[in-house]
């Protein structure tokens, strides 16, 4: 009796997550929208994906690209959650430079030289490559009328001279 007890106790102890539900189907974690908002806001704060999946509370980075491969909206969140998170990555590094001393100035300068890469391929407005949208329509038409149309082909008379007169 007292070990059933004990058991029961250890149960209550343990503490409920509630963001990650396990499926006792397939043993497998589920990724909630409670979650999903956690790890969005993560993400916009600047903490890289890999040390948020190295947290207790959360599910494996494997677990999470799995969930990005199979969920279209998922996937969207998360890059605007990591675009947003590459402005928030630029600030801090211009802080940073802000507030260089002789003894950091060259990390600085590689953390800043990284912003300015992200920024490049993660946020549109500072892109290397600039996207022209145009929106143009041409439209070919043929008129049937045929008093505009004037005949250029030579008669055959005309193409046998020609051939005569050129030898």
């Amino acid at each position: 009796m007292e070990a059933k007890v004990q058991v029961q106790e250890q149960q209550k102890a343990k503490p409920d997550l509630p963001t990650i539900l396990l499926n006792t189907m397939s043993k497998e974690l589920v990724i909630t929208d409670k979650l999903t908002t956690k790890i969005c806001t993560e993400l916009m704060n600047g903490v890289p994906l890999a040390r948020l999946a190295r947290q207790k509370d959360m599910p494996s980075l494997t677990r999470i690209y799995k969930e990005i491969t199979n969920d279209k909206k998922f996937l969207a969140k998360i890059n605007e959650a990591r675009r947003i998170g590459a402005q928030t990555y630029i600030e801090n590094a211009m802080d940073e430079l802000e507030n260089a001393d002789n003894r950091n100035i060259m990390v600085v300068r590689e953390k800043v030289q990284l912003a300015k890469w992200l920024a490049s391929k993660l946020i549109p407005v500072y892109g290397d490559r600039q996207e022209i949208k145009q929106d143009t329509k041409i439209e070919i038409a043929w008129s049937n009328n045929k008093d505009d149309v004037v005949d250029v082909t030579p008669d055959v008379e005309d193409v046998g001279n020609y051939e005569v007169a050129k030898s």
